[in-house]
């Protein structure tokens, strides 16, 4: 009696290719992961694996899971009109994926430190088994803490909204071109000369402050995905 064939076998999954990183790429996670330990010197390899810096990391003195999630953490650039117009989106996102952590049990703990590097009292907006959401907001804006559970990990999700100070950069903006207009010759405009100056000067007064404000903004909220996610695998370790 012949022997029954064997079932085939789904063919092997292609393993997801290994990133490098650039030298510019490098010196952005080292900057970052620095940040806490001032003065941890440390050289990285060329063309880089997050492994290899790990591995620089701890010769360096420098904790290897900072490295870790500064190479994990994502900061996309936002979209939207303001953007377009003043250089800078009127929001910011910042993303880090901690692989194989579960879900962290004590969220009190993201909530003090989430209060205290925003400097504002916030609410749990949602808490259930796979996700959680702490929002603040003041004037001008507000900050949203998302973590989510995504497949055997998790994704923390910092966002910044300043929605409120681009409207005020705006009108400080147009109140310097209407003091301009009524002290200088730019008053003795045609009326549609003033008109475009009213909708566009503005604009233009206020960009370059936008820019380096949204430049500050970012870096804070870097310092504050990075501190989480540190907060919500510590919780998991036991630390």
């Amino acid at each position: 009696m012949a022997e029954p064939s064997p079932p085939d076998l789904p063919a092997p999954r292609p393993s997801a290719p290994v990133r490098r990183f650039s030298d510019a790429e490098v010196a952005t996670i080292l900057a970052r992961a620095s940040a806490r330990e001032a003065g941890a010197g440390m050289s990285a390899p060329s063309d880089p694996t997050v492994e290899d810096l790990m591995a620089a990391a701890a010769e360096a003195g420098l904790d290897p899971a900072e490295v870790r999630r500064a190479a994990s953490l994502v900061m996309p650039a936002g979209a939207g009109l303001a953007r377009i117009a003043l250089g800078a989106a009127d929001h910011r996102d910042a993303v880090i994926v901690l692989d194989d952590a579960p879900f962290p049990t004590d969220t009190d703990r993201l909530v003090r430190e989430a209060e205290r590097a925003t400097g504002s009292r916030g609410e749990v907006v949602e808490a259930s088994a796979g996700r959680f959401v702490w929002r603040e907001r003041h004037t001008g804006g507000g900050t949203e803490i998302t973590l989510t559970k995504s497949g055997g990990g998790l994704e923390l999700r910092a966002r910044a909204d300043r929605a409120g100070h681009y409207g005020a950069l705006w009108f400080g903006g147009l109140v310097t071109w209407a003091l301009l207009s009524a002290l200088t010759p730019l008053g003795a405009l045609p009326l549609l000369g003033k008109a475009l100056g009213f909708l566009v000067a503005p604009v233009l007064l206020a960009r370059p402050f936008w820019v380096a404000a949204d430049r500050r903004s970012a870096a804070r909220l870097e310092r504050l995905a990075l501190d989480l996610a540190r907060v919500a695998e510590e919780e998991h370790s036991g630390s």
